[in-house]
């Protein structure tokens, strides 16, 4: 399967009475942000388009899978799951299990769950993403930033995981992080 390069992706989208053409990464910031505000049916609307751009990692689809959680439409879920984990249905099932505790709010539990993804899956930095998400939802900025400057390196810096994950850090906390 070749890879499309996702600066030549376009997501045409039309919000607020207005249209908008989105490269990959764009795209990918616009999902996230909605699916930060728990508009868990748009984010999808916006992932879904692009879960069928080849990309390492697959972002679009994880975070597809965690806006099918937030819908409660858990067998959605854990189908897209498993076709990131191709061969391995229980990480499948681990990250399925890490998305229903965030919904419900089980934070110490989402933790355990994505610490543990992520130590085994570095290929996958959208499970930084996430962790670093849940962090910051418990006032452990310290660590969320760890854990996104993590999804900024397994993204190799420039991919849309990586984009996201510095807007989160922001500047100040990315020079204090580096000292």
């Amino acid at each position: 399967m070749v890879a499309i390069a996702t600066n030549e992706y376009h997501l045409n989208v039309h919000t607020a009475g207005k249209d908008y053409s989105l490269d990959f990464r764009q795209a990918f910031r616009f999902g996230y942000t909605l699916l930060r505000t728990r508009k868990f049916k748009e984010a999808a609307q916006v992932f879904e388009a692009m879960s069928h751009i080849n990309v390492p990692g697959k972002p679009a689809t994880i975070m597809l899978a965690y806006c099918k959680v937030g819908l409660k439409d858990y067998a959605a879920s854990s189908t897209l799951l498993c076709q990131v984990f191709t061969d391995e249905k229980e990480k499948a099932d681990q990250l399925h299990t890490a998305f229903v505790y965030m919904s419900v709010g089980m934070w110490a539990d989402a933790i355990e769950e994505l610490a543990a993804m992520a130590s085994q899956c570095p290929e996958l930095p959208a499970i930084c993403l996430l962790l670093g998400d849940v962090f910051a939802l418990q006032n452990k900025r310290a660590k969320a930033i760890l854990s996104w400057r993590l999804a900024v390196t397994r993204d190799q810096g420039n991919g849309a995981v990586a984009t996201v994950a510095r807007q989160l850090i922001g500047p100040q906390a990315e020079l204090h992080v580096q000292t």
